[in-house]
């Protein structure tokens, strides 16, 4: 058997869109869920005035050390008590979007979650 949910999240008065997908899976005894989520937030915007100004916002972008430190982190956990593996992985960055006149700056958090059971275990 197969379950997917999905979710999207959006406010219109929200900077922010948060996509989340789950997947169960059972069989032969194997219960896997992997839940997946993108979260996106707008952190800065410009309106162009030039190609100049645009190539000025730019370098700006590039000079925050908050905005362009990037981040990865894998965590895995056995329990063989509970017979439960574990897998996470997260990661967060950020790019540069040009839409029409104005300039956007994204950041962005992506997060996978895969936990195996034995089918006994899961209450």
């Amino acid at each position: 058997m197969r379950e997917l949910i999905f979710k999207n999240l959006i406010k219109p008065t929200s900077q922010k869109r948060d996509i989340s997908v789950e997947e169960v899976i059972n069989r032969d005894g194997l219960l896997s869920t992997t839940k997946k989520r993108s979260m996106y937030f707008i952190r800065g915007s410009h309106q162009i005035k030039s190609k100049e100004g645009l190539e000025a916002w730019i370098e700006g972008r590039k000079n925050d050390k908050v905005l362009t430190k990037k981040f990865f982190h894998i965590l895995r956990r056995y329990s063989a008590k509970d017979m439960e593996d574990k897998l996470i992985c997260k990661m967060r960055g950020s790019f540069c979007v040009i839409s029409g006149d104005a300039a956007y700056n994204i950041v962005f958090v992506h997060a996978i979650k895969i936990t195996k059971h034995k089918l006994e275990q899961v209450k």
